[in-house]
């Protein structure tokens, strides 16, 4: 499989899964580029124009979902950006102990997958994972 361009979508919150997610995307057998948007300093007038333009570079949107994704505006609005450039996203868990919650806007058919490598892989390959690969 091709390398794909990856835009990661999360809650400060979730930091260390998005850093797990870098490390594994430093795998020799990885199938994605990894593009890190973090931004390092709060520039809120420009935020939302440097996350299109990255979004727009990207193949797909990784929106890592913790316990409070559900209240973070800036992820939020990392899926409106998603839908409205027509990026493929899907939602993975970002915890393992506690439940994920959906960002606001995305839709309501959207599942939430567990973060496992296979999963990885069938995603970010265009495909659906099986039924038992979301937790909700």
């Amino acid at each position: 499989m091709a390398k794909k361009k990856v835009y990661v979508a999360f809650d400060y919150d979730d930091l260390g899964v998005k850093q797990n997610l870098i490390a594994e995307s430093q795998r020799p057998n990885c199938p994605w580029e990894f593009i890190d948007n973090s931004i390092p300093r709060a520039i809120p007038d420009k935020w939302a124009l440097e996350a299109e333009r990255l979004i727009r570079e990207s193949d797909f949107v990784i929106v890592l979902c913790g316990e409070q994704t559900h209240q973070a505006t800036g992820v939020a609005t990392e899926v409106q950006l998603a839908q409205k450039l027509g990026r493929r996203y899907f939602l993975l868990s970002g915890t393992r102990t506690g439940t994920p919650t959906r960002p606001k806007h995305s839709r309501t058919d959207d599942k939430v997958w567990t973060y496992r490598w296979p999963t990885l892989q069938t995603l970010l390959s265009g495909g659906t994972p099986p039924p038992d690969a979301a937790v909700r």
